[in-house]
């Protein structure tokens, strides 16, 4: 699991939530490290926080799910614009929500998603 979020209480509660279900997490702070870590390791959920990015925030969730389509991304937002939620999903996203974060939504999103990867990779 990897989280990418500047904002270190929406980490923290992320953090937890997955630990407590026996998760390993890492947790990136910049765009430089969230590319090098999902160009590195093949993780098999990303949660994304949109204001974390200095760059069009579309474009990098394009350029995320170029570099690993099949991986579960959660994106998160401070926007709750009907038109930027509209876009995001229309990426194949997992999961778009706005701050204050739901955990229970997110870890019901995540593990739902993970556990369908895990039936479609069983020989």
């Amino acid at each position: 699991m990897l989280v990418a979020s500047r904002d270190e209480g929406c980490q923290k509660i992320l953090c937890d939530l997955f630990k407590s279900q026996k998760l390993t997490v890492k947790v990136v702070a910049d765009e430089a490290d969230l590319l090098l870590a999902i160009l590195n390791d093949d993780y098999v959920a990303l949660i994304y926080d949109l204001d974390f990015s200095q760059l069009n925030s579309l474009k990098m969730v394009k350029i995320l799910r170029k570099i690993r389509p099949k991986i579960s991304l959660v994106v998160l937002s401070n926007d709750p614009s009907k038109e930027l939620g509209g876009k995001i999903l229309q990426e194949g996203v997992t999961y778009f929500g706005t701050k204050p974060i739901y955990p229970e939504a997110i870890s019901k999103a995540v593990l739902g998603a993970m556990s369908q990867i895990t039936l479609f990779e069983k020989p």
